[in-house]
């Protein structure tokens, strides 16, 4: 069967060669065709620019409690976050009057924004305009009892305190406003315990479901974010500022500077490549049409990808700024072997039947590796971020056409730049270069040898005892701050955040079915949900829990027995009910956060409301995976109420729950896959059992070396995997292909893959490297992570394909183990004597 399909594929190659060499010009003319009339589309590309959606999987389940969110607070998007910072520049307290007129000062400018009346008469902050009011009537009644305008009569009805305070009665939790608060035993003159407030945080949530609202608030929020960097806002006070919009506007700025940089890679690659072609062709008039050619394959296959995305309005997203030059590095490497074997056959004089000769070797090693290329690449669109998938598909499709490209425009422009007559195309220079490669045959003879083998062993052992470490170490998580350059000042916001979400981390969960507290069973089975969410790990309790019901308890027991006292009621015994629950809600101003219906004959009903839980330990996002994920465990156990969790960044923190597992399936069906792939174009076995085995081993250590490296087991790190997944067989499958053509014993096998395939492989390595350096001066650490993944692949591919594999190979035994090999490099004529070729 394999030498059937071993033929079949040989015939299309020289069909596809003879073709190639008979119409050279009308293949360059339909490949500039096709290229142009693909890209036609990138005139209407739409970029997304939204941080969040660049990081949440659709159809999700984060995506369903978004969804009753949104529709519990009747918006249609879900809104725009915003986080100020104050601090005092001495390190005095924010409750100084002094340092609290100047941070109203600058919450104005944010507030007149988003408190504004748009021209249907509603404010873009609704219904979530009153998140700060707590603490503003903190401060208000606090600056009142500070300058002793409180009547006596009603002290008794003030206390302020941390983390709650009551005003006028009620108490109100103060946690998710003020930070480093220190109290004291005793209640001062001003019915007052807090002594010391080192931050005051306002949040600030905005619908910007117009363009004109965007427009205002992003200007809003950028001026705030330019104060926040010039630190000159004010004498007294310091602010950090986190917005959505920035994040999005330092994603951005991050793709810009990658961009930049990459430029400078593709010079780089450029002078590379010239020099690579120079020293196979010379000081030729082909040298600057070669050279053109080889970059100009990847970059137009880049440029059909995005096209083609654009044709059918996928999103793009700032990651695939990088798409381009991953395809250059991966493009060139084709490149560099059909230049080998173009230069390997230079002694064949008819030019059609040099090019057959070429297509015929090397068409299996380049479709092997643009096979699982595309297929490493796809496998990561099936990832969940959309993001990362969408850079995936794009540089799938790109590796597609330019494999295609290497053959209909690079084939071309090599077979007309050559000349039979030219001085360069020399029969004694061949028999030089390959006999002056006398270290490939002490290098095979070395890796025959047993001390070879051990050598092989020992460096196994170091490899994986290392990488076990590394990989053993990694922690699931993944930060915001990795999507956006490290130097920006909004890592000073996150920082504060994360001080903050130490202490306090409000939690929402949206009941949708409430409870008759009338019937003792739902009673008890909803204060039983709540004691089980109250119990989660890291919840602080039943005093920091903000549920609404158990305020109105209070009061509807109070109105009970005013009632009973004046005998206006016949019970004598107190059961709750919601009868007073529209009156208790107007005292409170009618909060969004409960919703109440009345039936046909006007009793009220409660529909829905909002209860929010406060846990501690929450500054990573790690520990809020867990956390959330256990709290929706307690709610599946009570469908009754049919009640869900909703936090900003659940898509996230699903992400790092199964990061691990998904990485581990992944790289499962990827390896299968490229095993699979290699079983059709490797004859033996065995050699795609070691090859199979060779990008397992890259696998692992490639992840213990990132973690080595500071990687975290996130979504990129995912990526970033299957991406080298794919590279890994470009330094295995090329010497393994070429081990089972050759002839003789093992030692000999090894000695002509490595003369054949080792110089096209070194400068595979290197081209990506050139390409890919200039990353490693961008901060971003999604970009940055892929430029230490290509690294970590390239040397870890070139350590197992030129020792670790040959090895492996080397302990093939062959029945015949006589060097059939001709002297003097003279294969081509032994092998043009065996093939006829269909010209």
């Amino acid at each position: 069967m394999y030498e059937e399909l071993t033929k079949l594929f040989d015939k299309a190659n020289q069909r596809i060669a003879l073709a190639v060499s008979t119409h050279p010009k009308y293949f360059l003319l339909v490949s500039f065709i096709l290229t142009a009339l693909s890209s036609a589309s990138l005139f209407n590309c739409t970029l997304e620019e939204d941080i969040h959606k660049s990081f949440s999987p659709p159809n999700s389940r984060a995506s369903r409690e978004e969804a009753i969110h949104m529709r519990f607070f009747n918006v249609t998007s879900s809104p725009q976050r915003a986080i100020i910072l104050f601090y005092a520049k001495d390190g005095s307290s924010m409750l100084n009057k002094a340092n609290m007129d100047e941070m109203l000062r600058i919450d104005q400018i944010l507030r007149q924004t988003i408190e504004a009346l748009d021209e249907n008469g509603k404010r873009p902050c609704e219904p979530m305009c009153t998140l700060n009011a707590p603490f503003f009537l903190f401060w208000k009644e606090l600056e009142k009892a500070q300058k002793n305008l409180l009547d006596n009569e009603t002290d008794s009805e003030f206390l302020f305190d941390f983390p709650s305070s009551i005003l006028y009665g009620h108490e109100f939790f103060l946690g998710i406003n003020m930070f480093g608060v220190r109290t004291a035993d005793t209640v001062f003159a001003n019915r007052s315990r807090i002594t010391h407030v080192t931050t005051v945080a306002l949040w600030y949530f905005s619908q910007v479901n117009t363009a004109e609202r965007k427009q205002k608030l992003e200007e809003t929020v950028v001026e705030l974010f330019e104060m926040s960097k010039a630190k000159n806002a004010s004498p007294l006070i310091q602010f950090d500022i986190f917005d959505d919009q920035i994040a999005n506007r330092e994603m951005m700025r991050g793709a810009v500077e990658a961009t930049k940089l990459m430029i400078i890679g593709f010079f780089l690659l450029l002078v590379f490549v010239f020099v690579v072609v120079w020293r196979k062709v010379g000081w030729h008039r082909s040298l600057p049409s070669i050279v053109l050619a080889a970059v100009l394959s990847p970059f137009l296959a880049a440029t059909v990808a995005f096209g083609a995305l654009a044709w059918f309005n996928f999103q793009f997203y700032s990651i695939m700024c990088v798409t381009p030059f991953l395809i250059l590095g991966i493009g060139v490497d084709d490149a560099f072997i059909m230049l080998q074997s173009w230069t390997h056959f230079r002694t064949i004089i008819c030019k059609k039947e040099r090019l057959s000769k070429v297509f015929v070797e090397i068409g299996p090693s380049i479709t092997i590796t643009s096979l699982t290329n595309m297929i490493a690449f796809g496998i990561g669109y099936l990832t969940p971020t959309p993001q990362m998938s969408m850079f995936c598909l794009c540089t799938s499709l790109a590796c597609l056409v330019d494999y295609i490209l290497t053959f209909t425009l690079f084939a071309p422009i090599l077979y007309m730049s050559a000349d039979c007559n030219d001085e360069y195309i020399s029969g004694e220079k061949v028999r030089q270069e390959e006999s002056g490669s006398k270290w490939t045959a002490n290098y095979s003879r070395f890796l025959c040898s047993p001390y070879g083998k051990l050598s092989a062993i020992l460096i196994l052992i170091v490899l994986y005892t290392l990488s076990a470490i590394g990989v053993l170490s990694m922690k699931s998580t993944f930060e915001p701050t990795k999507a956006f350059p490290s130097d920006s000042p909004l890592s000073d916001s996150l920082e504060g955040i994360r001080s903050i979400f130490s202490e306090y981390f409000p939690l929402q969960i949206i009941v949708s079915n409430p409870p008759n507290i009338s019937n003792p069973k739902e009673y008890n089975d909803f204060y039983e949900m709540v004691t089980s969410l109250e119990s989660v790990r890291f919840s602080y309790g039943r005093n920091r829990t903000l549920l609404f019901l158990k305020a109105y308890e209070k009061f509807d027991r109070k109105t009970f027995d005013v009632l009973s006292a004046f005998g206006l009621i016949g019970e004598t015994h107190y059961s709750p009910s919601y009868d007073n629950l529209p009156f208790f809600l107007e005292q409170i101003d009618n909060p969004p956060t409960v919703q109440i219906t009345r039936d046909q004959k006007g009793k009220a009903k409660l529909e829905a409301f909002q209860m929010t839980l406060i846990a501690s330990n929450m500054s990573e996002l790690s520990n809020r995976a867990v956390y959330v994920d256990e709290c929706r465990r307690v709610l599946l156990r009570y469908p009754n109420f049919n009640a869900t969790v909703f936090d900003g960044d659940s898509a996230v923190l699903d992400l790092i729950l199964t990061v691990k597992t998904d990485l581990i399936g992944s790289i499962t069906v990827t390896v299968l896959c490229m095993a699979i792939v290699c079983f059709f174009f490797v004859s033996s076995r065995i050699s795609v059992l070691f090859i199979t085995f060779t990008i397992s081993s890259i696998c692992f250590t490639l992840v213990g070396t990132l973690s080595w490296w500071g990687a975290d087991m996130d979504p990129v790190t995912m990526v970033d995997v299957l991406i080298a997944t794919g590279f890994s067989v470009d330094y295995t499958a090329h010497i393994a292909y070429k081990f089972c053509k050759g002839q003789g014993n093992a030692e000999k096998r090894i000695e002509q893959s490595l003369n054949e395939m080792c110089e096209p492989m070194m400068q595979a390595g290197i081209s990506t490297l050139l390409c890919m350096f200039p990353l490693i001066f961008v901060p971003t650490y999604a970009i940055l992570a892929f430029a230490k993944t290509i690294f970590a692949v390239v040397g870890l591919g070139l350590l197992h394909g030129i020792f670790l594999l040959p090895v492996l190979l080397a302990s093939i035994s062959y029945e015949t183990d006589v060097d059939e090999l001709p002297h003097k490099g003279n294969v081509d004529e032994l092998e043009r004597r065996k093939e006829h070729l269909l010209l």
